[in-house]
């Protein structure tokens, strides 16, 4: 039976056995088909009962007089929307018994000296205003509103107002005239006054026994004549009752004013069109299935990253703590498979479940949204059309989320001893991805910058983005290749671990248990688990610091920048390798491929080095053709990179060809290379090496050509048995590039001579020159022999470690 016959065997056995779980079932099906539809649909009908009763109650209003609230009784009863009558005249309703002047009279509430300016400029009306374009009730009732019952409360008398206005004009009179001191006393007093109301006011208003407070400046029966009332209305904004009440009355209180307008403009036989000469109107051309997916945008990333983790817990806890429940971990790990054959069956189980689970809750909470009302709810009556073309690519790219999440589970529940310990290890993952997740679901959030690459925060984005219509390819590439890279390393990490004994049938299992030193073996080359996990977490280490230099003060200082440059080379990609290989007790020489190579190798890699310096514009410009660089992106690296002709040539190629091809060897082709060719065979592991390498350079324009030079560099160092040769064809192709491009190097010389045109690309002989070189170069690599993995197989065969004793 083959490798992948025994693994089939074992996804669906375990598949099996999880499907017959109820636990796993519920959490699967039972949640998504019925507890998200109930629950929307509950809840939005709930919303529906709350909005009916918030319009239907009746609010209470206090005003600080009888003639106050005479005045603002008229007005409510008047209101073109809740009772419409036809003799409506500026002030109030014509009736048998009052005249507008005599309600306009009795409304005063203080003298009219004493009126502020007459421009509205209390906070307290504009933030009652600025509750007017909330959705739900708050905005319905404006065009609705309920009913209210006024309430006087009379607890200052207008005495007092007149008191206190003639102490200040009193003490005003020695320095202003009688005029001046006059006016000054009848703000500053009317100020007092208003405060003090506002201040009595905020007893009930706050206790919650009246809902809105009015207080009337100035001569309501100046309306009539033109003038003008200052109206306050107190409010609690914290109370969504107090919210409501407000937002009726000022409803009110504008369609009056509307009337008090006309009424002006018509004696003064002015058109409407004179005081509103500029017409405003938006308009918004978002397609239907552009607002649906905007709903979900809203709702289903982080409910798909809950969900994805959600459906994989179950199966990573039944297949860990629950086998050594069971008591038939034991028996799993004698058995005659390998312990990666094992692992691999585990790890399907867990990632199917979790996208089957993901898919599930996608349809559930999409149908619920489409058929159930809430998208029109959310879009205030919009059409809403899910848009099904992007589906396909969401399921895409929870692909590799899921992946990680099921190794990262796998893993923590291998530390385990109990299904109960297991739930309470699987919390802190899921509040390690909530934080992530949140950051990509704030408003404004784009995906490009740090969150191309920031685990979980970018499938947020990405989903966000696929759903409105933002197909982007290239944040697409950066989004799926690393988190890729990182569902790589946590692969590899619970691949470690499983084959632990030390982890897995310890009575007290511990995560010190991945680092101590004592547990490795001795090896000649790493495992793929420890290239892939050094791989991955090199990664977010290069590109971050990598941007964090860009933006700090030392690229402007041009040559520190390439200092530091240089610094991270060193420390990233070979440090990090050389110290994974001493701590993980690996022979540094055969991890590194440092050793010596053959003449043919040699012969291969300057073949190579001096002629894909040549291809590679023209690639470029071929590239153009079909994934073309937006021009401002062009300008804006043109404009990034020109500091570099102002550095000595000799500091750009020992940092970006000498330093840069030997550190960028020794992690790729040496210590990343070795691991996994053991683990994946040699063609699979070039391809990977390749992607990684093309991955890492942080450009997507430049994806294609730096991954097929990947492929080159690694069949080399791969048949060859040396980083040497891929270390010089890489140094040859990084200085030859930039010695061409520059005035002090080789481009006078190359235009002279006729081997590139006026813009500075190769001409076709020289083109058909080095396509040939390479063709050899490529030849003298098929011809090289790879050399023999001297027992390197048997220690690979026992990399499972399952007697893992202390050195």
């Amino acid at each position: 039976m083959s490798r992948y016959s025994r693994i089939n065997t074992i996804w669906r056995k375990e598949l099996i056995d999880i499907l017959r779980d109820r636990r796993t079932i519920f959490a699967m099906v039972l949640v998504p088909i019925i507890l998200y539809p109930a629950l929307m649909l509950g809840s939005l009908q709930a919303l529906e009962a709350q909005h009916s009763q918030f319009l239907a109650d009746r609010y209470e209003i206090i005003v600080p007089s009888e003639a106050a609230g005479k005045w603002l009784r008229r007005v409510l009863d008047t209101d073109a929307v809740r009772r419409p009558l036809p003799e409506e005249v500026e002030g109030g309703t014509l009736s048998e018994s009052d005249s507008p002047q005599d309600v306009a009279r009795a409304a005063q509430t203080r003298p009219a000296g004493a009126e502020p300016p007459l421009r509205r400029e209390a906070p307290l009306i504009e933030e009652g205003r600025g509750t007017r374009g909330a959705a739900g009730p708050r905005a319905a009732v404006r065009g609705a509103p309920p009913e209210y019952r006024i309430t006087v409360r009379e607890s200052y008398p207008h005495a007092l107002f007149h008191g206190l206005r003639a102490a200040l004009r009193e003490g005003l009179r020695g320095g202003m005239s009688d005029a001046g001191a006059d006016e000054a006393a009848g703000v500053l007093a009317g100020t007092i006054w208003r405060n003090a109301w506002i201040a009595d006011y905020a007893g009930p208003l706050l206790a919650g026994t009246v809902h809105v407070g009015v207080i009337v400046e100035g001569d309501a029966a100046a309306l009539s004549g033109g003038g003008n009332v200052a109206v306050r209305v107190v409010m609690d904004q914290t109370e969504i009752r107090s919210s409501i009440a407000t937002e009726g009355l000022l409803g009110v209180l504008d369609r009056m004013n509307e009337r008090l307008v006309e009424a002006r403009m018509r004696r003064a036989n002015i058109e409407r069109s004179y005081l509103h000469p500029l017409h405003v109107e938006s308009l918004s051309v978002a397609t239907p299935e552009k607002v649906g997916g905007s709903v979900l945008g809203q709702i289903v990333p982080l409910i798909l990253i809950i969900m994805t983790i959600t459906g994989a817990i179950y199966p990573a806890i039944d297949l860990t703590a629950g086998e050594r429940e069971r008591g038939t971990l034991e028996t799993l790990m004698v058995a005659p498979v390998a312990t990666v054959e094992l692992i691999a069956g585990k790890f399907i189980v867990v990632t199917m479940v979790s996208l089957i689970s993901a898919g599930l809750n996608l349809a559930s909470i999409g149908g619920t949204i489409w058929l159930g009302g809430l998208g029109k709810l959310l879009t205030r009556g919009q059409e809403v059309v899910i848009p099904l073309s992007a589906l396909p690519w969401v399921l895409l790219a929870l692909v590799p989320l899921a992946v990680m999440f099921g190794a990262v589970l796998l893993a923590v529940c291998s530390f385990a001893r109990s299904f109960k310990e297991a739930q309470n290890y699987v919390m802190p993952v899921m509040v390690a991805a909530m934080i992530p997740a949140v950051v990509g679901i704030l408003p404004g959030t784009r995906l490009e910058g740090p969150l191309l690459v920031m685990p979980v925060a970018n499938i947020v984005v990405l989903t966000r983005e696929l759903f409105v219509g933002r197909f982007d390819p290239t944040a697409i590439v950066w989004v799926i290749a690393s988190t890729s890279l990182y569902a790589g390393a946590a692969v590899a990490v619970a691949a470690k671990l499983f084959g632990q004994e030390a982890v897995l049938f310890a009575d007290s299992g511990s995560v010190r248990t991945i680092f101590q030193r004592r547990y490795f073996t001795p090896r000649r080359v790493p495992t793929a688990a420890s290239a892939m996990l050094v791989l991955g977490l090199v990664f977010p280490l290069n590109f971050f610091i990598q941007r964090a230099l860009g933006e700090s003060p030392l690229f402007h200082q041009r040559v520190e920048y390439l200092y530091a440059l240089w610094a991270v080379f060193l420390l990233l990609f070979v440090g990090v390798p050389i110290f994974a290989a001493k701590y993980m007790r690996v022979t540094e020489r055969t991890a590194l491929r440092v050793g010596g190579a053959s003449p043919l190798a040699w012969g291969a890699a300057l073949c190579l080095g001096l002629s894909t310096w040549v291809l590679a514009p023209a690639w470029l410009a071929y590239q153009q053709s079909f994934m073309q660089i937006p021009p401002d992106q062009l300008h804006a690296l043109e404009v990034a990179t020109a500091w570099l002709q102002d550095i000595p040539l000799w500091l750009i190629v020992l940092v970006l060809a000498v330093t840069a091809g030997v550190c960028e060897e020794v992690f790729f082709r040496g210590y990343v290379l070795s691991g996994l060719r053991p683990a994946i065979g040699p063609v699979a592991a070039i391809l990977v090496v390749a992607l990684a390498f093309g991955v890492y350079h942080n450009s997507a324009h430049r994806l294609i050509l730096t991954s097929g030079l990947g492929l080159m560099l690694g069949l080399l160092a791969l048949r060859s048995g040396s980083i040497w040769p891929s270390v010089l064809v890489h140094v040859l192709h990084n200085g030859l590039t930039i010695t061409a491009s520059r005035s002090d190097g080789l481009k006078p010389w190359l235009a002279q001579s006729g081997w590139t045109d006026a813009d500075g690309m190769p001409v076709p002989g020289l083109l058909m020159a080095a396509g040939v070189l390479t063709m050899v170069g490529l030849g003298l690599c098929l011809a090289l022999r790879e050399p023999a993995r001297v027992g390197e197989d048997r220690i690979v065969a026992t990399a499972g470690v399952r007697s893992a004793s202390p050195a």
